[in-house]
């Protein structure tokens, strides 16, 4: 047995340790989604890709996200929450060390495939840890503090590339420079990129040894002292009582039942939220969050910006996205998720319209790409990313942890993030090829359709959460 790490000095100091340690798993996925899209602009230039291979490398972190996810949910279930986020920081930093020595498309593939596959067992082990770890009162913001760190990191990203980007363009035309040291720079420049993402790696390698198990599953194992004095860590003495006999009653026989075993998915009391917590998972993605996220700079300077101006504009487009996610990490548990999420998905909407309709002129109408076509995609864009952050970014997270009943929890998330990315990585994987032929306009139209039933299925379907515990939102499904 794992020795518990040394108490903090108080409930209010360790669920800030818990927040930081998973935000900084929530600041590894964002920069695997932020770090790719400045590399692609070196990428096929240094090892000869072509146009479906550039999609591919895209698309391997993703494909490696809907491969762990299912396993991420089993090995939670049967190993804990904890080992599964060392778990997840190590493959990490074995991917980055092998992206950035890099030489031929299959490396490259295997070594995103494998950062994919570490941002997915992050994707659904540090959200339902969060959620069975912190109090009531703060889960939703805690929760949302996951995706608070993915923009961060996101925006990090983004900065990291576009520092390397103005140092290439520095060196000038490379008509003007000796032989091959222009290509050497952009080589250098792509990994470096990658190179970067190791410090958070190890700063999330090292905080996944300062926390303890996640006391639910402590309780489903029938490990009753470290569930109660996991609670006790992060709560008041009363309330950690209170919630370990709700808890324990929750368990057949006060947890008696064998460890690691679960209840079918398709039992009748479970089938509502399950599937209602796929339907967010599966809409949230078809936003097309991701693939906009990763083609951020080559979608602006299809809309007429220079590569420079391009990757500058789209590290504003990542602050926005801080500065929306704080905004509704601070309000979703004063306003509601249903609400945020009503919010968000009207304004994303509003946003691809936009995006619609101009890409549409620029590759119908044959209106020309001008550095004012790419400001107004950029705040288009800007508004886009502003609505997701403050809905579906900050309530994703929630809906996956809080809708799915403890007793089927971690496979339920599993299966939920396998949709949830293996709608990603379709979209990912056909991005340039549908663009290439139909247009960017074609993608911008689906998006918003996607999104038009998203806000009808959480107007129309989704119960509000906030302020409830576990035990009595599973109780109100039933």
């Amino acid at each position: 047995m794992t020795a518990a790490p040394a108490r903090t000095s108080s409930p209010l100091g360790y669920s800030a340790l818990l927040l930081f340690i998973a935000g900084m798993g929530g600041a590894l996925y964002g920069y695997d989604i932020g770090i790719i899209g400045a590399a692609l602009l070196y990428l096929g230039k240094t090892i000869s890709l072509t146009e479906a291979q550039e999609s591919l490398v895209v698309a391997a972190v993703l494909a490696g996200g809907t491969l762990s996810s299912v396993a991420a949910g089993a090995m939670a279930e049967f190993i804990g929450r904890r080992k599964v986020m060392i778990a997840a920081a190590f493959l990490f930093v074995a991917s980055v060390g092998l992206i950035a020595v890099a030489q031929s498309f299959v490396a490259l593939v295997l070594g995103r495939t494998l950062q994919g596959l570490s941002a997915g067992m992050i994707a659904v082990v540090v959200p339902l840890y969060l959620a069975e770890c912190l109090p009531p009162a703060i889960r939703g913001r805690g929760t949302a503090i996951f995706q608070l760190f993915l923009t961060l990191g996101i925006l990090v990203a983004l900065g990291v590339g576009a520092h390397f980007v103005k140092g290439v363009e520095r060196l000038g035309a490379p008509a003007r420079l000796p032989p091959g040291v222009f290509l050497r720079a952009e080589d250098h420049a792509w990994r470096a990129m990658f190179l970067s993402a190791v410090y958070p790696a190890a700063v999330f390698l090292i905080g996944t040894f300062c926390v303890t198990e996640s006391p639910r599953w402590l309780v489903q194992h029938a490990r009753m002292p470290e569930a109660l004095a996991a609670l006790r860590r992060s709560r008041a003495e009363a309330q950690a009582e209170i919630e370990f006999r709700e808890m324990t009653a929750a368990e057949p026989a006060g947890g008696a039942r064998q460890p690691g075993a679960t209840d079918s998915l398709w039992q009748r009391k479970y089938v509502v939220p399950f599937v209602l917590a796929c339907a967010i998972l599966g809409l949230t993605q078809a936003t097309g969050i991701n693939s906009i996220l990763q083609f951020l700079v080559v979608i602006l300077q299809k809309a007429g910006l220079p590569a420079a101006a391009a990757a500058q504009k789209a590290t504003w487009v990542a602050a926005v996205n801080v500065g929306f996610t704080l905004l509704g990490t601070l309000l979703v548990d004063q306003l509601g998720r249903k609400a945020l999420l009503k919010i968000g998905t009207a304004g994303i909407t509003l946003a691809l319209a936009i995006a619609f309709v101009v890409f549409r002129r620029l590759e119908v109408a044959g209106a020309l790409a001008t550095p004012e076509t790419g400001s107004l995609i950029t705040a288009s864009l800007m508004l886009f990313i502003a609505s997701f952050a403050i809905g579906p970014g900050v309530c994703v997270w929630l809906a996956l942890s809080e809708l799915m009943p403890t007793r089927i929890r971690s496979g339920g998330m599993g299966l939920g993030l396998l949709i949830n990315q293996g709608i990603s990585t379709a979209i990912a994987a056909v991005f340039l090829p549908v663009v290439s032929r139909y247009g960017y306009h074609a993608m911008f139209l689906f998006w918003g359709a996607c999104t038009v039933a998203y806000f009808l299925t959480a107007a129309c379907f989704l119960p509000e959460t906030k302020g409830k515990t576990l035990e009595e939102i599973e109780a109100s499904f039933r």
